[in-house]
């Protein structure tokens, strides 16, 4: 039996340590009940509004760069009007002196194969008929210019 009175003092040592506790537990929730906590959002708030602030002049700023970028590129050209127009000038030329080449070239041609033409034509007249060749003769070269 000593065993058991030894288990029950043990027990009620345990019981009275386990109440304290309890005790304190209790006193700490009351302690809680009483403390309010707020939650406080104005730094990150403060936080939040001067980064958008910020945001908003990086925004702004691009938008107005873009702008700018956008003018310039208008305003940009990539050739001087007056070179735009120099060089139709001169194509138009080139074009009218090369279609003129052209056209003188085509007509030379046909006058030289007119020519050859007439020229087989006068020759095949000729051997056809020998006293117009004769009276040709002194037609271009008459008597009376020759020397006697």
């Amino acid at each position: 039996m000593a065993k058991l009175e030894e288990i029950a003092a043990l027990l009620t040592e345990e019981i009275e340590g386990f109440n304290l506790s309890v005790a304190k537990l209790e006193a700490l929730a009351k302690k809680l009940h009483k403390v309010k906590v707020k939650a406080d959002t104005s730094q990150i708030e403060d936080l939040l509004e001067t980064h958008l602030n910020r945001q908003a002049q990086f925004e702004e700023a691009q938008a107005t760069n873009t702008r700018n970028l956008i003018q310039s590129m208008d305003k940009s050209k990539l050739f001087p009007k007056w070179i735009v127009v120099c060089s139709i000038i001169y194509i138009v030329l080139l074009s009218v002196l090369g279609f003129s080449t052209l056209s003188y070239r085509h007509t030379n041609q046909q006058l030289k194969d007119e020519n050859a033409r007439i020229k087989k034509h006068y020759q095949s007249f000729i051997k056809e008929s020998p006293e117009i060749e004769a009276q040709y003769l002194n037609w271009i070269y008459p008597p009376e210019n020759q020397a006697k």
